[in-house]
């Protein structure tokens, strides 16, 4: 019987000397902890040695789960990449993100389209060629597509579209769809005034101490917003300690409307 509540490091430790043959049977009979370590250690193998069992047996599995986990393979090969072989891995991402009925499947494949465009720096004429092919994703209202979209906008070139669809989902009801966001938006340094306007005002509707309060004033510092001045002071001087993000931008702010606050964290959280 398979063990359900293994650690991801003892799945690691059963994949890291596996043979692909071996590694593949992980993937078709294990459960999820497994299958992931073993798509992480076939992600080190050359691209020519994997691509055959990707292409005839994962790709054509009737089990989405096996179809995710090959796009998610594609996006994170670990030796470098030729350009041929990177149009081939294009055209698959491209076809499972319009023709795979599955949400999870269309994820993996957008989200592996950001680990290329981010370990690559492929830009504009890269992007160019598949814009028009991931037109559909931007209509797909769903909770894993949003959060795959928005982390690959952090490497795919500036687009208003995209910052239109980065703030949009700033609504999102969702924390870690919220985070993600922001994430996008910081990668490709998108601002405006009701970018900061949105994120001042959702401010009010969240713990002071929650992780997405403090990632929130995070971003707003990373933009010099001068409207979270006073929501920095009150957490400067009514908290005994300090979110690591929030010290990390404020410290490396060195705008003068930041100066008193800058001083006064350098004296009270060193």
């Amino acid at each position: 019987m398979v063990n359900d509540r293994i650690s991801s490091f003892d799945a690691f430790l059963e994949c890291k000397d596996l043979s692909i043959n071996d590694l593949l049977e992980k993937l078709l009979h294990s459960n999820s902890i497994i299958q992931y370590e073993a798509a992480k250690r076939l992600q080190f193998f050359q691209y020519k040695e994997i691509i055959d069992i990707i292409k005839n047996t994962l790709l054509t599995s009737r089990y989405s789960k096996h179809r995710e986990i090959a796009n998610f393979i594609l996006g994170q090969i670990q030796e470098e990449l030729s350009t041929t072989e990177l149009k081939e891995i294009f055209s698959i991402l491209i076809y499972s993100i319009q023709n795979d009925k599955s949400i999870k499947v269309k994820s993996s494949a957008i989200s592996s389209l950001g680990h290329l465009f981010k370990k690559y720096n492929l830009g504009e004429e890269a992007f160019r060629t598949i814009e028009n092919n991931i037109s559909s994703i931007w209509n797909i209202n769903r909770y894993s597509i949003i959060i795959s979209i928005a982390f690959s906008s952090a490497y795919f070139p500036k687009r208003n579209y995209i910052k239109e669809y980065l703030i949009k989902n700033l609504n999102n009801k969702h924390h870690k769809i919220i985070s993600w966001v922001l994430y996008g938006l910081k990668g490709k340094h998108y601002k405006s005034e009701s970018i900061e306007n949105l994120l001042i005002h959702k401010l009010s509707q969240f713990n002071e101490k929650s992780y997405i309060y403090n990632e929130i004033i995070a971003f707003l510092i990373s933009i010099s917003s001068k409207k979270v001045i006073p929501y920095i002071k009150k957490t400067l001087f009514t908290q005994s300690k300090i979110d690591d993000e929030i010290y990390t931008e404020l410290k490396n702010n060195l705008s003068d409307e930041f100066a008193e606050l800058r001083k006064k964290l350098l004296e009270e959280f060193k």
